[in-house]
């Protein structure tokens, strides 16, 4: 287990976390054996100073910031309703792509393209798309009809074991399964237009276990599922790259970096408010979290086939680089989709 810590470890967010942490333990010490009260404040408020500024550049990480001319491109960008999402499709479209973005509800898609192509003057377009539901995602590939990168970005944690339409546990069937079956549909196209493939996945990863069945047969619980559905986003992108790779595909999975104000876990209670608003001072803001899904999109230093976190290759951890097992999840994801879509 050391050397999947060790990669959370030099996370940005977690340089932050042990740079807070020592900041506390420095002024504690000085409030108690160093400095007496009346200067305890001028101190504090120094120590603060200092911390803000200091603290900016850890959490924030390596910078990317693209100047490509995407005049004559179309990319689709999953889940970009908020968050990481919308950031991502908003420096696209100003890029001068044509941007798509597949949204659950398309009255809801329609608005929030509006309001992107508005914010940059730029071309983006909303249709529905739930990935909980294949039959959405068949509807959502068949109005493509040219794509040069791929964004699989949208994602959901559930508290709860719940299940697709389809029948599959929600976090695997929704994370994996419903970005293996746009991925599958859209394969001609992006084959034709040489192009990529980005899949969002996240240093959660290192909490997968190697005895994982994906689609959690056994208990359910909340932090494993998302693990699992987040190393299986790694080896579809590893798996895309085997197979794909001699036919000018370019797969990617990357870490994005913690974003404390994301709505992936859905609307939060007062109390979980209250309790997780202190890791805003650790996170990256929206368009720094999107930074690594453009650089996997556009940089030519992103690899193929390869995990990214903090805008550059990163190692993942020792499962996720197992070649075996990530034959084996494509196989069963092949598996699950001929037996959901036999009906369609």
């Amino acid at each position: 287990m050391a050397f999947p810590i060790k990669i959370l470890l030099i996370e940005p967010e977690s340089r932050s976390a042990m740079f807070l942490l020592g900041n506390v333990l420095l002024f504690m010490y000085m409030m108690f054996f160093v400095i007496s009260w009346p200067y305890i404040i001028i101190y504090l408020i120094v120590q603060i100073i200092i911390f803000q500024r200091v603290n900016q550049h850890l959490r924030s990480g390596r910078s990317y910031v693209p100047t490509t001319n995407l005049n004559n491109q179309t990319v689709i960008v999953t889940g970009a309703a908020t968050g990481i999402g919308r950031a991502t499709a908003l420096e696209l479209a100003k890029l001068r792509a044509r941007v798509i973005i597949g949204i659950r509800n398309q009255a809801r898609a329609e608005r929030i393209a509006q309001e992107l192509s508005k914010q940059c003057n730029g071309n983006v377009i909303g249709y529905h798309l739930d990935l909980s539901d294949l039959s959405s995602v068949k509807d959502f590939a068949q109005k493509i009809d040219k794509v040069d990168i791929l964004i699989n970005n949208a994602g959901v944690v559930k508290r709860q074991k719940e299940y697709t339409k389809d029948g599959l546990e929600a976090t695997f069937g929704t994370n994996h399964i419903g970005h293996f079956y746009l991925t599958h549909l859209l394969l001609p196209l992006l084959i034709k237009s040489h192009g990529r493939i980005v899949n969002v996945s996240s240093v959660m990863h290192i909490f997968s276990k190697e005895d994982t069945d994906f689609i959690q047969n056994r208990s359910y619980n909340t932090i494993i599922a998302y693990a699992d559905s987040k190393l299986a986003n790694i080896f579809h992108a590893t798996e895309l790259q085997r197979r794909y790779g001699d036919q000018g595909v370019r797969a990617y999975a990357l870490h994005p970096g913690t974003i404390a104000s994301t709505e992936l876990g859905g609307g939060k209670g007062p109390l979980e408010t209250v309790l997780t608003s202190p890791f805003q001072i650790l996170s990256k803001s929206m368009p720094q979290g999107a930074m690594t899904t453009l650089f996997c999109a556009l940089s030519d230093e992103a690899q193929p086939g390869k995990y990214h976190s903090d805008c550059r290759i990163t190692p993942a951890s020792p499962l996720a680089s197992n070649s075996r097992k990530a034959q084996e999840l494509w196989e069963l994801s092949e598996k699950i989709i001929n037996d959901k879509t036999k009906s369609f």
